[in-house]
């Protein structure tokens, strides 16, 4: 067969030209258009999500992949008349692959009135910002004057497309292919196929993740220096650096930091014009903090390498401060950088697999003491040479890699909120029953916008705490003492019946913190002395709660850091007649049969990734 065909650019290509330019995302492009009657013509390598064939005519393997049929995926849903064969407007396909036939010969349709009609299809399961190559199947099997508009995400990719015309106008040989790159917005793909003049029929689609580009931008200071190495401090969400040509999407935020861990590898080697180029390797450390608390780390990503670091030690070039009595000897980028592999990530980095090498280069000064009575050479030698304390360093950092985003685990953060009623409640400790179906509570906010929920009325829990260490109450006559214990997380079958369908056990460590001033306590209708405790008088979170156990419907989900429990209550003491409310409010500290009653109100806010292969 005779048919001339475009130029066109695989995956691995492309995945090389993205490598080589570390820092060009991809974005929407122009869309190949190709003559389809071979299997190379396809490209079938990379992360293939989905490989679709429609026409219910079966899942026909092409190049070692299996196509599955629309009804296969629950994340796929049509708007079309129906699907049948391509034959039933003429010839089959007519190319040498068996499977490429079965693909081509079915085809989801619609010719049902008066043009123009159209076809529309949905995909979820995108991952926000994440890049795409999307190849949509047609066949056309004789000439029925058709023109369609192909339409990706809103945005009309080809226009007045002339399908039979792509096939060189012959009949029952090949069909035709459309390549298409884009950049997620959302997380549901739109495609739609609208016919000017005639019916209009997809026969199926490839949907690849491609490799994202990351590129993030930190500064930092030494916390310590000297000759052999040194240790920064990092932060992160901040940049672009104009030393840094480098674009992409940035992973890592203001609430990440940082500690970078470098050592000198060989000595220095030292050119005529004075630039000491020092072979070094090291290790970053990467933290993910919670935005409320930024105590509480909820991921962790660690990696390694080797690279070079390249000082400046000419005195004609240094920064020479007297009255600080010390000098810069600056690292100036592009030449400082080290080639670092990703060895972990773990948290809200779990959804992040790495590709290849990613590279950390970065830009700064050392501050070096100057030396009473030496040249401005002789005491950078000397300082460099390890014979003095170095002051310290001030750098600007960019890193940049590819990766695939595992969208299973992609982190969710969610805010749930319930109420409780003590069953026990003491000195000592309590018992707590707890509901979760309240909320949200005016008086908490959530630290970021709530994606995710996992709990609910089917939901029922029970918290039980113990005293730890000895109570204290300030001038304010706040009470404070710390708690340990165990909550129980239990999902039903059913709406607080017996069933259950999966469970979450945690660890639960925190303090309690009540307002025992009697200028503040209020009164029951019973004339019972009314005091709160939890947010009227705290402003971190009561407790943190670490998952120990998830069985069922909450197998696979796992925990991105210590989730925070805040609260919002109230407990009853029981008045005495002719003791003074304060004293009556402190008497029931030390006496359980004055502590009549205890509720709250409370949230649970935290980070999760679903894993579907949990670990054993």
């Amino acid at each position: 067969m005779a048919h001339g065909k475009e130029s066109r650019i695989g995956l691995g290509v492309t995945l090389t030209i993205i490598l080589a330019a570390l820092g060009s995302p991809a974005m929407s492009q122009n869309p190949e258009v190709l003559y389809l009657d071979e299997v190379e013509d396809l490209d079938l390598s990379g992360n293939i999500i989905y490989a679709v064939n429609f026409g219910d005519n079966g899942t026909p393997t092409i190049g070692g992949v299996t196509f599955s049929q629309d009804e296969d995926h629950s994340s796929i849903t049509l708007d079309i008349l129906g699907e049948g064969p391509a034959t039933w407007w003429g010839p089959s396909p007519g190319t040498d692959d068996a499977g490429l036939d079965q693909l081509m010969n079915g085809f989801a349709y619609r010719y049902d009135g008066t043009a123009p009609y159209q076809i529309s299809v949905n995909v979820e399961g995108l991952g926000w910002g994440q890049s795409y190559l999307l190849q949509i199947v047609g066949y056309e099997p004789e000439d029925h004057s058709r023109s369609f508009d192909f339409i990706v995400e809103g945005e009309t990719i080809i226009a007045e497309f002339d399908p039979y015309a792509q096939q060189d106008y012959i009949n029952g040989q090949g069909g035709y292919l459309i390549k298409y790159q884009f950049t997620a917005t959302d997380t549901v793909l739109n495609i739609d196929l609208l016919s000017h003049l005639n019916a209009c029929g997809l026969c199926g689609f490839i949907l690849t993740q491609l490799p994202s580009v990351c590129v993030d931008f930190g500064s930092g200071t030494t916390t310590r220096l000297f000759a052999g190495g040194a240790t920064w401090q990092l932060n992160w969400g901040q940049g672009p650096w104009t030393w840094c040509d480098k674009t992409g999407v940035s992973l890592l935020d203001s609430n990440v930091s940082a500690v970078l861990d470098l050592r000198t590898m060989a000595p220095a080697d030292t050119s005529a014009d004075l630039v000491a180029t020092l072979p070094i390797g090291g290790t970053l450390a990467l933290a993910a903090h919670d935005p409320k608390n930024e105590d509480i780390i909820i991921g962790t990503m660690t990696l390694s390498g080797e690279g070079v670091n390249v000082i400046d030690l000419n005195a004609s070039r240094v920064i020479v401060d007297e009255g600080s009595g010390m000098f810069l000897a600056p690292f100036h980028a592009p030449d400082p950088r080290l080639t670092m592999t990703v060895d972990e990530t773990t948290g809200v980095f779990a959804y992040v697999d790495p590709i290849g090498n990613w590279e950390m280069s970065f830009a700064g000064s050392y501050a070096i003491p100057l030396i009473e009575g030496q040249e401005l050479q002789d005491n950078i030698f000397t300082a460099l040479g390890g014979n003095v304390p170095l002051i310290g360093g001030l750098g600007e950092f960019a890193l940049a890699g590819l990766y695939l985003a595992d969208e299973s685990k992609r982190p969710q953060h969610f805010c749930e909120y319930g109420t409780g009623v003590a069953l026990q409640f003491e000195a000592g400790g309590g018992l707590w029953d707890q509901d979760w179906s309240g909320g949200p509570w005016d008086w908490h906010q959530c630290s970021v916008t709530a994606n995710a929920t996992f709990l609910g009325e089917n939901v029922s829990s029970n918290l039980e705490t113990t005293t730890t260490g000895a109570p204290s109450i300030d001038e304010d006559m706040v009470l404070r003492f710390g708690f340990g214990g165990v909550i129980t997380l239990i999902a039903s079958t059913e709406d607080r019946h017996p069933g259950v369908a999966g469970q979450i056990k945690g660890d639960v460590t925190g303090t309690f913190v009540a307002d025992a001033n009697a200028a503040h306590a209020t009164f029951d209708s019973d004339g019972n002395i009314v005091c709160a405790f939890g947010v009227a008088v705290n402003d971190a979170p009561d407790a943190l709660i670490t998952v120990t156990e998830a069985t069922g419907t909450y197998a696979d989900i796992c925990q991105a850091g210590p989730w925070s429990w805040c609260v919002n209550g109230t407990m009853t003491i029981a008045r005495l007649p002719d003791t003074p409310l304060q004293d009556n409010i402190l008497a029931a500290l030390q006496n359980n049969d004055l502590l009549l009653h205890a509720e709250e109100e409370f949230v649970l806010t935290g980070w999760y990734y679903r894993d579907s292969q949990p670990e054993d």
